[in-house]
């Protein structure tokens, strides 16, 4: 069984859907840890140095499944994510 990205999770928030961060990619912010998530997987020259940077799609290990999720979610968390499903 695997487990569910960011992108597909009830907690993932985007508050700002036509923001791109410095290197040009969209993302959403974790509603659990806060952090910055990155809808598609992709790579950025390093400045110094060789090589790439590689950021994947996120992934926090908790959920197997969006249901799983919701379970873990109190109901004001729940109630503003289906409002936004909408």
């Amino acid at each position: 069984m695997t487990w569910i990205n960011c992108d597909t999770c009830p907690r993932f928030n985007d508050p700002y859907p036509d923001k791109l961060d410095d290197d040009g990619y969209h993302f959403g912010i974790c509603g659990m840890s806060g952090n910055k998530v990155y809808k598609i997987p992709h790579k950025v020259k390093r400045i110094y140095g060789d090589g790439y940077i590689h950021y994947p799609v996120g992934g926090c290990g908790l959920y197997r499944s969006v249901e799983d999720a919701l379970a873990h979610m109190t109901p004001a968390e729940i109630k503003r994510w289906e409002e936004s499903k909408q």
